[in-house]
């Protein structure tokens, strides 16, 4: 018996919340063959026995429990459970719009591509709305690997959801996500896909809702975040090794995120929730600003902004004034 032609992967980890709504709007899908796989990721709110209710009351979900282990493994769990054509993700507190998988099933088959990509809207709490959109293409088009400039990767090769892959392709070149990353797993993922790929469809079209929590959106202190973004570069150094030849224009451009994160390190050292004392704050700055693998980035990127030129000297007086105007300016 064939399979269906598109599995829709859903990680779920305490999102009793919201679960239902966003397993109602895949259920509402135009497209005929479909399947949803949710993957219960050690979920401890309810979540697990909900997917379960789920799944008994429609015969094209099923579910995967796992103890828990991150949205990556969640993931990858379900991509090797998944029996469709082609792949796509959904975020449990996230819902789409009933065309989406249709329309980008038919825009990637009709062109032969071996990826399809999206346009989204951010709700928040209070029903505001913000478009995302591929600010550097004014339209839908196919591009071929040549269309790809390194500005234009860097706005596409973002979040997993907007996006639908050939499970062939995933297969061919063992693309999963990276394990043990706290951040861009899923550039990371993105960057081995467009890279292998032989053509991407982009639809500009807005199908997927991402759901923000304006309210409890708590900016929180994480005492690994440079380390973490060294980790998440690292991954995206090799990715782009792998699957675009490592190309310097290419690695240049993804050093300056980087670059950004190492200044949000900074920012997160000097949050309300940070536990740190003054003197540790300073130190951590001052410790941040000596690493070599981000020195060698800021050189290399010949980034030569505000905040990369107060990194690259150790300001750390400058940098922790600069930290704390911007979370003051977002509340943080």
């Amino acid at each position: 018996m064939n399979g269906p032609e598109v599995s829709i992967l859903v990680p779920v980890y305490n999102a009793k919340e919201y679960l239902v709504r966003c397993v109602d709007s895949i259920a509402a899908q135009t497209l005929p063959s479909w399947e949803l796989l949710l993957i219960d990721d050690g979920s401890t709110d309810g979540s697990g026995a909900l997917c379960d209710a789920c799944a008994g009351r429609d015969g094209r979900i099923r579910v995967i429990h796992q103890e828990n282990a991150g949205v990556s493994a969640a993931r990858n769990a379900g991509l090797a459970a998944a029996r469709g054509r082609y792949v796509g993700f959904v975020d449990a507190d996230d819902w789409i719009e009933p065309g989406m998988f249709q329309a980008l099933y038919c825009a990637a088959e009709r062109s032969r591509c071996d990826a399809a990509m999206c346009d989204a809207v951010t709700v928040d709490s209070r029903g505001r709305t913000e478009p995302d959109t591929i600010s550097r293409l004014p339209a839908g088009r196919v591009l071929d690997r040549a269309d790809f400039t390194p500005a234009l990767l860097r706005e596409m090769a973002g979040s997993v959801c907007r996006c639908l892959y050939r499970a062939a392709l995933l297969e061919a070149h063992a693309i999963r996500f990276p394990q043990g990353v706290k951040f861009s797993e899923d550039r990371v993922f993105n960057l081995l896909a467009f890279g292998y790929a032989d053509r991407v469809v982009y639809c500009k079209a807005a199908y997927y809702n991402r759901f923000v929590n304006a309210e409890s959106a708590v900016h929180r202190f994480h005492a690994d975040y440079f380390a973490a973004c060294l980790a998440a570069s690292e991954q995206i150094r090799e990715a782009i090794r792998l699957a675009w030849g490592d190309e310097e224009a290419y690695q240049r451009a993804y050093l300056s995120q980087l670059i950004a994160g190492a200044y949000g390190a900074v920012c997160n050292y000097y949050y309300r929730t940070s536990p740190l004392t003054g003197a540790a704050r300073r130190a951590a700055v001052r410790a941040l600003c000596e690493n070599n693998a981000l020195r060698a980035a800021i050189v290399r990127a010949g980034d030569t902004s505000l905040r990369a030129r107060l990194l690259l000297h150790g300001s750390a007086a400058a940098l922790a004034l600069y930290a704390r105007l911007v979370n003051w300016k977002h509340g943080r």
